[in-house]
């Protein structure tokens, strides 16, 4: 009883740093899509600057 009790333990440690890793890698991917929103907001901002003074 021990030790599945222990392999248990040892399977739930496993799957809740994959989990960690899996939301690590998500606030990576948020943070580079609000760096790219940023970069087209501006872009958009000096496009529409141009047509403007067309």
């Amino acid at each position: 009883m021990n030790i599945d009790l222990r392999e248990e333990l040892r399977k739930r440690d496993e799957l809740l740093d994959g989990y960690l890793k899996q939301i690590e890698i998500q606030e990576e991917f948020i943070q580079k899509q609000k760096e790219m929103i940023e970069f087209l907001e501006d872009h958009i901002s000096k496009i529409t600057d141009i047509i403007s003074g067309v």
